[in-house]
């Protein structure tokens, strides 16, 4: 668009002359005006290469904001927005952006417009930030009704369920480095973001402002890839898993509500040789046994963990517990005791008030049995002693 054109768009809104001036010499490259029912917005939007991904997330929009702080709250601007959808061609990705604060009815309507048109939205972190900062923009810009969006999922929620145990962080950056093997070169660095928009909003021009665009553009490019990786670790698709991935799995599988995939998981789990996240798998496999009546099924399980869980007490504990608890078996299970003090020495002076207690109980029991005998011999002699 001209100058003129722009001249003569931001005269007819009312914008201040200072306003009119500072857009004119200084509106970030490549942003075309965009009408809308409140004025006019500011959208850059462009197709890059994308390969195939598999799996194929479908339909999805993936939303990045930049905003002038991380508090939150009616003082927190959303200033720029990303929102990556792959097509048929590509990645088609587009940004809103806010260049006076006095516009922003006419930026939530144009990054609404761009949500609306997908089947599920997909952020990282949104759901602690970008979301509630959203709604309370839109309701601080007297928007009519509340901000709709699709169904939402938030891929840090993911990442801390599947890949906590494998990083040091769950930034993203750290998944970037950690699970997608990308290093990015970044040009402007986050906490520098909010101070580029202010320099632009006091003078009318930044020289980080582009990167700061920048820097929004790559992070919702980013949460196209992680979503499909994600995906493909859900299906248990990734090749080079471990015990403790498995695990991580079968444990958001089963919080999720798909026990037979959690199930699948957590056996997957249990057949690596040893460690404790194979140990781990086990004892949740027992328990869901144990809840379900399946003693038996428990007892084998756990019998068939403990010598390859050598080195974790949790397990002999657990099947200590079960002989006592649901078998009503204390000798057994101080049997289980005694032999784990053996084979760990070094768990041997935590396992001894166990053992003490089964052993007093194993005790009472057999001094019950004994008392119980002399009764019953008694009664037997007085009968056989009464009147013919």
């Amino acid at each position: 668009m001209s100058q003129a054109a722009l001249r003569e768009r931001l005269t007819r809104l009312g914008a201040p002359a200072r306003i009119r001036a500072q857009l004119e010499r200084a509106l970030p490259r490549g942003f075309e005006v965009v009408a809308t029912p409140f004025g006019d917005a500011f959208l850059r939007q462009d197709v890059i290469s994308l390969p195939a991904l598999e799996p194929d997330p479908g339909s999805v929009a993936y939303v990045d904001t930049e905003t002038t702080g991380l508090s939150g709250g009616a003082g927190t601007y959303v200033f720029a927005a990303a929102v990556a959808r792959p097509i048929d061609c590509g990645l088609r990705v587009a940004q809103v952006f806010l260049p006076h604060p006095g516009m922003e009815a006419a930026f939530l309507h144009a990054l609404h417009a761009e949500l609306v048109s997908a089947q599920a939205m997909a952020t990282f972190n949104g759901s602690s930030f970008d979301l509630p900062v959203l709604r309370t923009r839109w309701v601080m810009a007297r928007m009519p009704g509340e901000l709709e969006h699709p169904p939402h999922v938030d891929l840090l929620t993911l990442v801390r369920a599947l890949y906590r145990h494998r990083l040091e962080s769950c930034n993203l950056r750290s998944v970037e480095e950690r699970v997608l093997g990308y290093e990015r070169d970044d040009p402007i660095s986050s906490a520098l973001v909010p101070d580029a928009y202010f320099e632009y909003l006091r003078h009318g021009f930044s020289p980080l402002l582009e990167a700061a665009l920048e820097h929004n553009r790559l992070d919702v490019i980013s949460l196209v890839h992680l979503h499909s990786r994600l995906l493909r670790r859900l299906r248990g698709g990734d090749a080079g898993m471990d015990a403790a991935d498995w695990l991580a799995l079968g444990r958001h599988r089963y919080r999720r509500g798909a026990r037979a995939d959690g199930w699948r998981a957590l056996r997957n789990a249990t057949s690596f040789a040893d460690g404790e996240a194979a140990a781990t798998a086990g004892l949740l496999m027992a328990r869901r046994l144990i809840r379900r009546g399946s003693i038996a099924a428990a007892d084998r399980l756990l019998a068939w963990l403990e010598p390859r869980a050598s080195e974790d007490v949790r397990v002999a504990v657990a099947r200590a517990r079960l002989f006592e608890w649901r078998r009503r078996d204390p000798q057994l299970a101080l049997a289980v005791v005694v032999a784990a003090q053996q084979r760990m020495p070094e768990h041997a002076t935590g396992l001894e008030p166990r053992r003490l207690r089964l052993r007093r109980k194993v005790d009472n029991r057999l001094r019950d049995r004994r008392k119980r005998k002399v009764w019953g011999d008694q009664i037997q002699a007085s009968i056989s002693d009464g009147p013919a």
